[in-house]
């Protein structure tokens, strides 16, 4: 999270609040575009605001084009590193990651008894497919689970899920005016202006911020009786790497809403899906924890992670060995 959180706040783009006073988190009306056609005409910055105009209009092939141009004559770091990013989520992706829960017995005695669960990924269409390839977990329900007899004192368990992934780049617009509430409908305008009110920190010095935002919001929301729920997922930052990240959905939509980036790009905010950011599981399920341990000795310490990598094709090819099935099954 820190990481795409600093390019933000870096490079504060926000053309839903820039002096595009055409462009609503509705909708990206055509003559938008033409205006910013017509001021990328003219170079410099205006061919970042012609991409991101694009990109939020669902028009991501040419978006990637004007991201690619501008990203030729980035002299600036960071720029570069954004610019990397938003050429990143406007292309469809198609890949293989692995999540690995590792468990490690810190204490000198050994561990009995260990359950461990994890959310169950499953697909977010019309935009997104998972595949799971191979698992050290079995499915119940909504929760992947794994039951260890016996964790031998200072040794370490690796538990992997292997997920193939195809995404495209989507987008919601235009969005729905009003949502159905508890005791009546909710605008869009609503669901901004309670955004509004989370104040976001502005440096990160431990883990992210995004899953007690994710809640904050989904509380404000429900007070207001609109449903909330929250998606648990990756970022795809910097070189490749894999960061978990958290963000909410109107129930019954589909409809993204990320707290987090609303701050700082009010469009990408709302009812956009960018393939730099892959939804993987409902947290509601597991009380926000992509890793859940359960073992009844009360003296035992126990260091739990997961951890995401994208596939290495010689890892792969051992972990299938271990799992001598090609495809188990179509989340």
């Amino acid at each position: 999270m820190n990481i795409l959180l600093a390019v933000l706040l870096a490079y504060a783009y926000s053309p839903g609040d820039s002096s595009w006073k055409l462009v609503t988190l509705g909708n990206i009306p055509e003559r938008a575009i033409l205006f910013a056609e017509l001021a990328a005409a003219e170079g410099g910055r205006s061919t970042i605001d012609l991409a991101t105009m694009l990109e939020m209009a669902g028009r991501f092939t040419e978006a990637e084009h004007c991201y690619s141009l501008a990203l030729n004559s980035s002299t600036d770091p960071l720029l570069s590193e954004w610019l990397e990013n938003r050429l990143k989520g406007s292309r469809p992706l198609d890949t293989v990651i692995v999540l690995s829960t590792v468990i490690t017995n810190m204490s000198d005695t050994d561990a009995i008894d260990i359950s461990v669960e994890i959310p169950l990924p499953r697909s977010h269409p019309p935009y997104q497919r998972i595949e799971q390839l191979a698992s050290a977990f079995i499915v119940e329900g909504d929760l992947m689970r794994q039951h260890i007899d016996i964790l031998p004192s200072r040794a370490t368990v690796v538990l992997p899920l292997i997920l193939h992934i195809t995404q495209q780049p989507y987008n919601f617009r235009p969005l729905p005016e009003q949502y159905p509430g508890i005791s009546g409908s909710i605008s869009l305008e609503d669901i901004s202006s309670f955004i509004r009110t989370i104040q976001i920190p502005e440096t990160e010095t431990g883990p992210g911020p995004c899953l007690d935002i994710a809640y904050l919001l989904q509380d404000i929301a429900a007070d207001a009786g609109l449903e909330l729920h929250i998606t648990g997922g990756l970022l795809i930052a910097g070189e490749d790497s894999l960061l978990f990240h958290a963000w909410n959905q109107v129930a019954g939509t589909g409809i993204p809403i990320d707290a987090v980036l609303f701050h700082t790009d009010s469009l990408r905010g709302i009812g956009h899906c960018s393939t730099d950011i892959i939804p993987l599981w409902n947290f509601e399920h597991t009380d926000g924890h992509e890793v859940s341990v359960f073992y009844p000795q009360q003296d035992i310490q126990l260091d739990i992670s997961m951890q995401a990598s994208f596939a290495d094709p010689d890892f792969i090819a051992g972990l299938l060995k271990l799992f001598p099935i090609s495809l188990i099954s179509r989340i």
